[in-house]
């Protein structure tokens, strides 16, 4: 090249020379391979294995494989919306008997044609020795967007393995008045739901012991088969009794394992629910809360126990405690509840007393679902209620399939769990369902039925 522009030189011949921006693609190409190998280099130098350039084929593969997973996901997410709405309108009854169709396999002529709808009790003296000993329940439990577990649930058959077992101890020979009353010798079951704060160990230790102790004070007072008349005030004194003994153990464990230098609340909430033929016991301490469904209404178990409450507010004071405003009432400063098991050191103010409320049973209970507050945050009473019913009754599973698999109770607890996420809960999320009686898609049989009838 240099010979033969010297030599153009010598003959009077000009030589022309590139522009510096036909120079600029060339220069970037050479860059570009230059960062390129480095990075390459670099990147096997520290180990880390360098992805081949896919062929078109595997592109193609990657995407065919990947398609319904996203599919099921967008549907997931659509059907999830589609269920707030319907649940948060006044007329979401009337959607959801239009738009949805019977699940697969269930029979539109008779309330039985589904495996997984059951006859409904016998009503009157028979209901009890007809429906299950075992009340057909589901539970769904996850962490939520908290760093750890704080939540337990603890169901039914310790309660009345220990409850049993006691009443044989004390009381045999004597006649069991439960089974006068026809409660077949039914036990009562036992479903609870603790929510820690500060440390998952107390929850742990009352889904250990609280069960068991509570059995102990059945036997005392021959509750374990239904009791008298005076049975709901025996209830509050066992229940009373097994709550202030589970918080002494665990304030024994507090005091001695304290800091000398800091002392931080280690608590947890108790929710608990006794089911027995003829009642429903509830004792609650603390924001967690049980809701019955009876006839399509939503109605109260239980009642939060929130610092700003007038009468909460009131027995705070009166003990020497205060409220202090820091991202909504708490305790201290420090506790957004105002009664839980443990909490030591911010006692008075802190209490273990529960609320018990005792329930008759009526013809039109349905089910109960107990959660913690992870749920209620962010849902009302009649949302939830209306969830659950939609979901067991089966016409959720028709008209989500991709959501809901069935309508089982574990199929509602699951359902509410994914929607109170759906909604922004940040909490960890603990629901039990407790089917009381069987529901049936009574609107579409009824429907059927009258056409048949013409036909």
């Amino acid at each position: 090249m240099r010979s033969s522009e010297a030599s153009a030189q010598d003959h009077g011949v000009r030589v022309p020379v590139p522009q510096p921006a036909a120079l600029l693609p060339l220069v970037l190409l050479v860059v570009d391979k230059k960062e390129m190998s480095s990075s390459e280099t670099s990147a096997q130098d520290h180990g880390v294995p360098v992805a081949e350039p896919q062929a078109p084929a595997a592109e193609a593969e990657a995407k065919r494989t990947t398609a319904p997973a996203v599919r099921r996901a967008r549907r997931r997410r659509q059907e999830i919306f589609l269920m707030n709405r319907m649940a948060s309108s006044d007329d979401g009854e009337n959607v959801w008997a239009k738009s949805a169709r019977p699940a697969s396999g269930t029979s539109s002529g008779s309330s039985g044609g589904s495996a997984k709808v059951a006859p409904e009790p016998q009503q009157g003296p028979a209901a009890a020795a007809a429906w299950p000993k075992s009340l057909s329940h589901g539970v769904h439990s996850v962490i939520g967007r908290r760093r750890r577990m704080e939540d337990a649930v603890a169901i039914a058959a310790p309660l009345v393995a220990a409850a049993a077992a006691g009443e044989e101890k004390s009381g045999e020979g004597e006649e069991k008045s439960g089974k006068e009353e026809g409660d077949s010798g039914w036990a009562p079951e036992f479903f609870a739901v603790y929510d820690g704060h500060g440390a998952a160990w107390v929850a742990e230790a009352c889904l250990e012991r609280l069960h068991v102790v509570l059995a102990e004070e059945l036997a005392r007072l021959h509750l374990a088969s239904g009791g008298g008349d005076d049975a709901g005030a025996r209830w509050r004194e066992a229940m009373l009794a097994a709550f202030a003994r589970v918080d002494d153990e665990v304030a024994v464990v507090q005091i001695a394992t304290k800091d000398s230098t800091t002392v931080e609340p280690h608590g947890s909430t108790a929710l608990v629910v006794v089911v027995e033929p003829r009642r429903i016991v509830v004792a609650n301490c603390g924001d967690s809360r049980a809701v019955l469904c009876r006839g399509g209404a939503a109605v109260p178990l239980s009642t939060d126990h929130k610092p700003d409450r007038p009468d909460e507010l009131e027995r705070i004071e009166s003990a020497g405690g205060q409220i202090i405003y820091w991202q909504g009432p708490r305790v201290l400063g420090v506790l957004a509840m105002s009664r839980s098991i443990g909490d030591y050191f911010m006692k008075p103010s802190m209490s273990a007393e529960p609320e018990v409320t005792v329930t008759d049973r009526t013809d039109t209970d349905e089910f109960i679902i107990l959660a913690s507050d992870g749920l209620w945050d962010v849902m009302s009473n009649e949302f939830a209620c209306k969830v659950a019913r939609y979901c067991l009754s089966g016409r959720a599973a028709a008209k989500c399939p991709a959501t809901v698999g069935g309508s089982s109770a574990s199929d509602a607890a699951a359902l509410l769990v994914e929607m109170a996420a759906a909604r922004g809960s940040d909490d960890n999320i603990s629901v039990v369902v407790v089917e009381l009686r069987r529901l049936a898609w009574r609107k579409k049989q009824a429907a059927s039925s009258q056409r048949n009838g013409r036909m």
